[in-house]
């Protein structure tokens, strides 16, 4: 019987908030899902094919995010504002997302994960060029620099404020293993 994938996202995305991607494994995977590490890796090959599974999940809520954040009624301002906000909560609902986005080790990994992280960094900066050159045209964004800098200092500035929510998030991490080492 197959794992739904569902369960093993769910399952994966507990690994990462309680532990750490680094223990994001095919063997934790299947503790957490009361498998046999054989019945798990007849699905996943690898350690890297649950990160894919993670990934290509959030490609496709960007996606399902991105359509439904277009509005063409609104002001380049206001999209953009609520393009971030909107942003802001989806990462607070899936705060393992920021861990497989920030993970500077991931892009060093199968090609097919430094693949979907490119492919999720193009929605964004060809979502954002959208906004910037609407505004641009509309003469609401008054600037002569480039639209592909203009999104990607967007893009850099975002990542940083969510770059913090991650620190938050792994100081509470570490303070849970420190109390659990205690007790």
């Amino acid at each position: 019987m197959e794992t739904q994938q569902n369960e093993i996202i769910e399952k994966a995305a507990g690994i990462i908030m309680n532990s750490g991607i680094d223990e994001l494994t095919v063997h934790n995977l299947a503790g957490k899902l009361e498998l046999e590490d054989n019945q798990l890796y007849q699905q996943l090959k690898k350690d890297d094919d649950i990160l894919l599974i993670l990934l290509l999940r959030f490609e496709s809520d960007m996606v399902d995010f991105l359509k439904g954040t277009k509005n063409s009624s609104e002001t380049p301002e206001n999209e953009l504002k609520i393009l971030f906000k909107k942003l802001y909560f989806l990462f607070l609902q899936k705060p393992y997302y920021l861990d497989l986005i920030f993970d500077k080790k991931l892009k060093d990994r199968d090609e097919s994960i430094r693949n979907s992280l490119l492919r999720i960094r193009e929605m964004a900066e060809n979502y954002l060029t959208e906004i910037i050159n609407k505004g641009k045209s509309e003469n609401n964004f008054k600037t002569t620099v480039a639209t592909k800098v203009l999104a990607n200092k967007i893009l850099a500035g975002f990542r940083i404020y969510m770059k913090d929510e991650q620190r938050f998030h792994e100081v509470i991490l570490e303070m849970k293993k420190i109390k659990t080492s205690k007790d």
